[in-house]
Parts: C-alpha cells; structure tokens; sequence
C-alpha cells in the first residue's frame, strides 16, 4: 500500500505540475493577448479549482468578436494537446492494469460464454429464436459490452483519485475549447470532448480484445461518413451495429455511401408514396438490387423499419425481429449502408 500511495501521489504532482504549465503558457500576456483574452483564461483557471460549471464563461465567449476568439484559440491550443495526450497516456496505463492477469483470465472466459449464448440462439429457426432475442441475446450483447466497452464511469470507480481529477480539469478544458470553436464558427476543428470520450473508448475496445482491424475499420467510416456527407444518424446507427458485431467477434462492416443513397431513397420512397414493403412500386425500382444498381453498387440484403427518427430506435425493431436480426449480424456481409427519411428508416448490406 505504502508503494501505491507514492505512485499515486507522483501522479498527482505531476498533473498539478502540467497544469501549472498550461497557466504559464495561457496566463503571460502576448504581444496579440488582449485584456479580455487574459481575463477569461483567469476565470478559467477560478472554474477548474472551484469545480464550477462553464455556462457564465461560456456566455462571455459569445460577447467576443472573432478578432479576439481566434487568438485566444491560438494560445490555448500552445498547451491543450500536450495535457490532452498526458491524460490519454496515463489513462491508457490505467485501463492496462485493469485487463491483466487473473482478471484478464476470467474476463475472456465470460466473453466466449456470452458470445455462445448469442450464436446458439442466431443458429435457431426464427419461430424458436423470437422469444429468446430479448431473454438471451441482448443479456449477451450487455454483458459483452460491460466487458469489453465499459463506460467511463465504470472503469473511474476504480481509478486513483489523482487520474479522475486529470480527467476533470482534462474535460473542462476540452468543454472549453469547444465553446471557443462553436462560438467563432470555425470550420475543420474537431470536438475535443467527443475525441477525448472517443479515445477513451477505444483504449478499452482495444486492451479489452475488440480486433484492430475492425476498430481500423470504425475510424475509416467516421472519415467516409465525413466526406461523403452522410448524416450524422444515420453514421451513428452504422456504428452501433458494427459495436455489436465487433462484441460479438464478427467483422466491421465498411459504409457504402452509395447504399447509404439507395437506402434514403428507397425510405422516402415509402415515405411518401405511403407504402412499406422491400419491393417498390415505382419503375426501376423495384427490388433492393435494382436500387443499388441505380446508385452505382450492389446489395445483399435489406432490412426496413417504420416509426422513429432514431437509429437506436431502428436497430432496436431489427435486432428483436427474428429475420432482421439474422441479417444484420450475418458473417458474409462486407459493407452496409443506412438511410432515414422521416420516421422510415432502409439498413442494406452487400
């Protein structure tokens, strides 16, 4: 114990020390630095030892032109990246002590007992798999996800005090940075705190046994989604399937953004021709083959759903419906694409 309390307390010198840095850094008037650009990082540092909310500084922001908002991002960001990767490191180091040795051993043994659980209940016909989708292979799919993509709060009830603190000040600033970009209007800048939660996660996925190349996959389909203009629900709905998959052991699923098209339209389609059914009305359209043919690509499969704007709603309807289900989480599919429009919502793979 006595070892630990030094490593700990080591720890938390260090994160005093990196943030005294980032004071220096922000706090020394430059030539560009004006009064009010001093101020505000003075009120910042009054947020982080006072743990106080960020809305009054936040609204400050919004009274700043962008003449002050982009130097002040300018010097914040001297600092940010390097306490943002400090805190990813030790966190990472963390996350490592929690997936060794005789946990690591029982861990795994849990992962392949939840996972056939699942594939016993896939491999029924679908009369006898219908009342065990909910009884058994979402219990799967939860207990793989405590397992192996824990939130934050699970894995911190455990942290050393001086890392959930890191991570506080680490948040802030990120929130921070965020209002900074949000309130300038300025275009290509990443959302810090959604990275942060994002890195986080896939440390985790990564220690904890989810494959890289499916995790390689995931990052390729944020950047796809990004270029191709692929709404942001329908790339998150992408990604909650192939979470599950990857829990499950099964590849990621690449996005197609031409069957994201066909999907959208074949869901306004139904829409608003007040129709719900795989095979369409309208010439040339008429089988889920046809309309991806018609966007330039091919398909495999098809699963529609009506009645959310969600995509969680979505993948919900399918993962409890016998025939859906066996689809989305069948072996053979290489890519996928989703479209909503309105409450219909298209899922095809190819």
């Amino acid at each position: 114990m006595g070892l630990l309390r030094v490593a700990f307390r080591r720890l938390e010198i260090a994160m005093k020390a990196i943030f005294l840095l980032f004071l220096l850094l922000t706090l020394i008037p430059f030539k560009a630095a004006t009064l009010t650009t001093n101020e505000i990082f003075v009120r910042l540092q009054v947020v982080i030892e006072n743990n106080e909310g960020l809305e009054d500084l936040i609204t400050d922001l919004e009274n700043l032109e962008n003449k002050e908002l982009v130097p002040l991002l300018k010097e914040f960001d001297q600092t940010w990246p390097q306490l943002r990767d400090r805190y990813l490191k030790d966190h990472g180091d963390f996350v490592q002590t929690q997936y060794s040795g005789e946990a690591k051993t029982e861990a795994n043994r849990r992962i392949r007992q939840f996972r056939k659980d699942f594939m016993m209940v896939y491999q029924l016909n679908e009369a006898a798999m219908k009342p065990l989708l909910k009884t058994k292979s979402m219990p799967a799919i939860k207990g793989l996800k405590k397992l192996i993509m824990p939130d934050a709060k699970e894995i911190f009830a455990t942290a050393p005090l001086a890392l959930d603190q890191q991570r506080k000040i680490v948040l802030i600033l990120a929130k921070f940075r965020d209002a900074i970009v949000e309130t300038a209007v300025l275009p290509d800048q990443e959302k810090a705190e959604e990275k942060i939660i994002s890195k986080e996660k896939e440390v985790i996925s990564s220690v904890a046994g989810l494959p890289r190349d499916g995790l390689r996959i995931m990052e390729e389909n944020d950047k796809i989604a990004a270029k191709e203009n692929v709404p942001d629900d329908e790339r998150k709905g992408i990604r909650e399937v192939n979470e599950w998959r990857l829990l499950l052991g099964l590849n990621a699923l690449l996005i197609d953004s031409k069957l994201c098209d066909a999907s959208r339209g074949h869901s306004e389609d139904m829409d608003k021709h007040k129709f719900f059914a795989h095979e369409s009305p309208l010439p040339g359209k008429k089988t889920p083959w046809d309309r991806a043919a018609n966007e330039g690509t091919k398909a495999s499969g098809e699963n529609i759903y009506m009645g959310s704007t969600a995509p969680t709603a979505a993948n919900k309807g399918w993962f409890y419906s016998p025939g859906h289900h066996k689809n989305m989480f069948k072996g053979s599919h290489k890519q996928i694409g989703l479209g909503r429009f309105g409450r219909h919502w298209t899922q095809m793979f190819s």
